[in-house]
């Protein structure tokens, strides 16, 4: 099979989960066009067998403000299809993609499937200066998919999608995500849990609660550590907090890494304070990993977290709540081991690749 992938590379889990399907559709024999501005980041330097990378041109003209983005998109789109003779076009996060691969259709009769994400359906979805249209493109799809129940229904309510909306999850590579010895920092001792969070430090992730917590925690296990990964807007004003709740050394912050599977297996526990997500990896990557997971529940999340089975569920703003979780891990071994053995059960029942591939061929077979 043929497909072409858009997606926007280097935003969050729409360019994430684009790039790993194309890749992972390719290693499996399937010829991957991917159209985009840039280079999806995981592609760069890398020379996977079926994949090419097609860049989207887009010329200033002074006659507009800003470039005409979507017709160009449309018209690399349509290119591709017929120079490569595509079989499909899936497009990630809809907004331009799926109207440019609408266009597309209009012009090489080839279906296209959109795949749903976050800001889709909480942002942009509500937004009377897109929604119509946006709505209408995604309506016209061969066929729609979304990463979580929660998702598919708030595109339902918000962006008012009738079609029949397909629910395939996020996946996560459990070959490279999996339990192993750490060999990064120090190992854990029995009297002190060691906790991680991964994540780009937006407002909307509240790294700020999860520091709190630890102010909680810390008078209980002075030694507790938590591993903060990641960077973002608001990486400054969490170290700001650490330095004034005196909590540099129990707070590790590592800033952007490309080895976060090898950091995973240094914790006891992955931890999430976000006020909304629709389908975490982070998340996956931290159950593969071996590790239970304490969340909020919001979102997508309940449909991954199974509260006192792989980890505990905690109401967002709550940092009192997520130390009392903590705590009960740090107290009992057996149910932190436990737990961590039930979030890698669950994703080699629900979340591997050739699982979640599937899915998706199944989907691209029924439009073709």
């Amino acid at each position: 099979m043929k497909i072409g992938v858009t997606c926007y590379p280097t935003v969050g889990g729409s360019g994430i989960l684009g790039t790993r399907l194309g890749v992972e559709f390719a290693k499996r024999g399937h010829r991957t066009h991917f159209i985009t501005l840039e280079t999806p980041f995981a592609l760069q330097g890398i020379d996977y067998d079926f994949v090419k990378v097609h860049r989207v041109s887009v010329v200033e003209y002074p006659l507009f403000k800003y470039p005409p983005y979507t017709v160009a998109l449309a018209t690399e789109m349509s290119d591709v299809t017929d120079s490569a003779e595509l079989d499909l076009l899936h497009v990630h996060y809809s907004l331009p993609h799926a109207t440019a691969a609408q266009l597309a259709r209009e012009v090489t009769g080839k279906p296209y499937v959109t795949t749903l994400h976050g800001s889709d359906v909480t942002i942009l979805g509500n937004d009377p200066a897109y929604e119509r249209v946006n709505t209408m493109s995604v309506e016209a799809s061969d066929a729609i998919t979304a990463v979580s129940k929660f998702m598919a229904d708030e595109a339902h309510n918000n962006l008012g999608i009738e079609k029949k909306i397909h629910v395939i999850p996020n996946f996560v590579d459990n070959e490279k995500y999996q339990p192993a010895p750490c060999e990064l920092i120090e190992a854990r001792t029995e009297e002190a849990i060691t906790l991680i969070h991964v994540s780009n430090f937006r407002p909307v992730k509240r790294v700020e609660d999860i520091v709190y917590s630890m102010c909680v925690i810390t008078k209980k296990v002075p030694n507790a550590k938590l591993i903060i990964v990641g960077d973002g807007p608001d990486r400054r004003r969490v170290e700001r907090l650490i330095d004034k709740l005196g909590l540099k050394k129990n707070i590790r912050m590592m800033g952007f890494r490309s080895d976060v599977p090898d950091i995973l297996r240094c914790a006891d526990a992955l931890i999430m304070a976000s006020e909304t997500e629709s389908a975490p990896l982070t998340i996956l990557e931290g159950m593969s990993s071996g590790l239970p997971i304490i969340a909020t529940d919001v979102g997508g999340i309940p449909e991954q977290v199974e509260d006192g089975v792989n980890g505990f569920l905690v109401p967002v703003k709550r940092p009192d709540e997520i130390a009392e979780a903590v705590l009960k891990l740090n107290a009992d071994i057996n149910l932190q081991t436990k737990m961590g053995e039930n979030s890698r059960k669950t994703v080699l029942e629900r979340y591997t690749v050739d699982r979640v591939l599937d899915q998706y061929m199944k989907i691209y077979e029924s439009v073709i």
